[in-house]
């Protein structure tokens, strides 16, 4: 993300379309991640339909700011929000890695 955020306009790549197997292989990682959730609300059993409908509707709301957001302000800092991004990631990265490597 930080190598792509430095490249000029007319240097950067298009987005490749995704596979049909690449978006399956998606939708089962969601799915596992979706039915962890829902075991653990089972576990300390929270009302599943209350949850539920928080949970869509915050996801919603977020996804819906985040597409409008990214449309009027990604032309202006959309490479300083990728650079920021890339340097993000590699600070969770080093923090999980130090949190199980060195403090074990």
């Amino acid at each position: 993300m930080i190598r792509e955020s430095a490249r000029r306009p007319e240097a950067r790549r298009k987005p490749n379309r995704h596979s049909l197997k690449m978006l399956v292989a998606t939708a089962i990682g969601t799915s596992i991640d979706a039915m962890a959730v829902g075991v653990t609300l089972a576990f300390i059993d929270a009302d599943i339909v209350v949850t539920a409908l928080a949970i869509g509707c915050a996801t919603f709301l977020m996804a819906t700011v985040g597409i409008l957001m990214g449309r009027f302000i990604g032309e202006k800092f959309g490479h300083i929000a990728e650079a920021i991004g890339g340097i993000g990631l590699i600070v969770i990265g080093a923090k999980i890695l130090i949190e199980h490597t060195l403090m074990s």
